[in-house]
């Protein structure tokens, strides 16, 4: 173990915070102190998780909201099962598979696809998809909660109401897009002071405050009536006609329509847990992959964790890129992507002493697709009767429960397309489908794109003992697999788990924490990484931000810990 790594600590972290009644941690302390105060009122961690989404959905308005969508993953300790949530945005029913115009003139997205003309689908009214944030938190309540949704939604109404104030974050975010936003006055009124960056909290306290008074009247009636104040009526109507007015495809209907994807995931296994991380098939490639080396043995400083980590998400991130459809919608291999028999046959490429071939070519897992069980899909109504620009959370309480969930509009402040008389950002997910008319991920109405972005539960002899999940893009993939694996491999206390320096790779390059020794940066390149260091500071997010949460099995004590500490907040009792 090297010296130089023991030597320099994260740039800012989070003090141990253990408790035994119920913790939380999410994207901004706001949300984190939202999901206790709720399970102090009585609420249960599936109330928590509720009520700290929506807090975050007022809190972190460039990040996530109501015009987005969520990735939730959970464990009823009565039932002992697992509950998968994926409410995913879907294509409008007007939209078809060559909707928009390749660009050839540029390198493909971040998320391995070309990019469409004039920035269609990730910026603007086309790129706007069917929202499920509202439905699937909601739906998430309604099948687990023991609190009244009004309650749940309190914390979120009380400081919509108060507005919000401006933080560096939202400055930086603001930025980042700030000739975009010019283009869209509502958003820019919605934004901008005069035409200009918002003033950020300084030592006096002085800021600008964005003005959330139409979502708290949104809020409210969600409070009173669900989804549905969301879906349906009047709300529907004016977010349909607002956005149609202008050129975009989203219809009343579309929304009305939407329904979340339920499921029952068969958990997959690491070192002895079981879990799931709601249909994200890089995950549970990745894990299968990294299941068949001993990690422990090695170190989590080693040059052998750092190459065998970024091999296996490369090889997961090309096959499922490659390989993965909505497979409601189109003939894919999902289940063979998650077959350990598929990873086995992966891992072998594996060498110690070279990298797999770059770019890294997809393998074949339709062999495997037959012999993995398909997650169990809920129907509506729902019912659990059987057996009784992201952010995240991740939550547990003192009756054995634990949930996480990924939340997002897409890019920073989404589409960039406000609804002012709502209050509400819309996404731009349509980015995430490959505009490609013979892509197995190709755009057609009602479906989901690809989404490889873990929320992750998993138990040990059926006792929930880890919860997390990020943001960050694909980076989430890479943060939440290490933070899991150096709890789970080499034993570290979760706080510590997320702090240690991460690596990512999608196929291509790898991006490596600039806190890792340099002797194993250069082994790395030796034996053949394309090696990108990044620094760890505020605005950058090279590597996620990490949401996650512990039980430990012998004295029932909770954990909660969240990483970088700037951009994330825990909370517990």
């Amino acid at each position: 173990m090297s010296k130089q790594s023991l030597s320099r600590p994260p740039v800012y972290t989070h003090p141990v915070l253990e408790v035994g009644n119920g913790v939380c941690s999410t994207g901004h302390p706001l949300s984190a102190q939202a999901g206790v105060a709720i399970m102090k009122r009585g609420g249960n961690a599936f109330d928590a998780l509720v009520g700290a989404a929506f807090t975050t959905f007022v809190m972190e308005p460039e990040s996530c909201g109501i015009g987005g969508y969520g990735h939730i993953s959970a464990f009823v300790a009565k039932q002992r099962e697992f509950l998968s949530i994926d409410a995913y945005c879907r294509a409008p029913g007007e939209a078809y598979a060559s909707m928009f115009e390749i660009d050839e003139s540029v390198p493909p997205t971040y998320y391995g696809h070309p990019l469409t003309k004039d920035r269609q689908s990730d910026m603007g009214w086309l790129s706007i998809a069917v929202p499920g944030a509202v439905a699937g938190f909601c739906d998430t309540h309604a099948l687990l909660g023991r609190l009244p949704l009004t309650t749940v939604l309190e914390p979120a109404i009380e400081l919509a109401e108060a507005g919000v104030p401006v933080t560096f974050k939202h400055q930086i975010e603001i930025g980042k897009v700030l000739d975009d936003i010019k283009r869209f006055p509502d958003t820019a009124r919605a934004l901008l002071s005069g035409g200009k960056l918002p003033k950020a909290q300084t030592q006096t306290g002085f800021c600008d405050h964005l003005d959330t008074g139409n979502l708290a009247k949104l809020l409210k009636r969600i409070a009173k009536r669900g989804k549905r104040a969301f879906h349906s009526g009047a709300c529907a109507k004016k977010m349909a006609s607002y956005i149609r007015s202008h050129g975009g495809i989203l219809t009343a209907s579309d929304l009305e329509g939407y329904r979340p994807r339920v499921m029952r995931e068969q958990p997959a296994s690491y070192r002895g847990y079981q879990y799931v991380s709601c249909f994200d098939q890089v995950c549970y490639e990745a894990l299968n992959i990294l299941s068949r080396f001993d990690l422990k043995s090695r170190g989590a400083d080693s040059f052998a964790y750092r190459h065998l980590t970024a091999e296996a998400l490369a090889l997961a991130f090309a096959d499922s890129m490659t390989h993965y459809g909505d497979p409601d919608f189109v003939a894919s291999p999902v289940n063979g992507l998650s077959h350990p028999g598929f990873a086995a046959e992966r891992a072998r490429l594996i060498r110690l002493s070279r990298v797999v071939s770059r770019p890294v070519r997809a393998g074949d897992p339709w062999q495997f697709d037959a012999l993995q069980e398909p997650p169990e899909r809920l129907s509506y109504p729902l019912t659990l009767a059987r057996r009784a620009g992201t952010s995240q959370i991740a939550v547990a309480d003192r009756y054995g429960n634990m949930a996480s969930a990924c939340v997002s509009i897409g890019s920073s402040y989404g589409s960039l397309i406000y609804v002012p008389e709502l209050g509400v950002f819309m996404n731009n997910a349509m980015q995430n489908f490959d505009p490609r008319p013979e892509h197995p991920s190709h755009i057609a109405p009602g479906k989901m794109p690809i989404f490889a972005a873990p929320a992750l539960v998993a138990t040990r002899a059926g006792q929930a003992r880890f919860a997390g999940s990020g943001s960050g893009g694909y980076r989430i993939e890479p943060g939440v697999l290490q933070t899991f694996m150096n709890h789970v491999d080499h034993g570290m206390p979760i706080q510590r788990a997320v702090d240690h320096p991460r690596l990512h790779c999608q196929g291509q390059d790898t991006f490596v924490d600039d806190r890792i020794d340099p002797q194993v940066q250069h082994r790395l390149r030796r034996v053949g990484h394309t090696v990108t260091l990044l620094q760890e500071q505020p605005g950058a997010n090279g590597f996620g931000r990490i949401s996650a949460v512990t039980r430990n099995p012998r004295s029932g004590a909770l954990r909660a810990a969240g990483g970088p500490a700037w951009g994330t907040g825990v909370a517990g009792f």
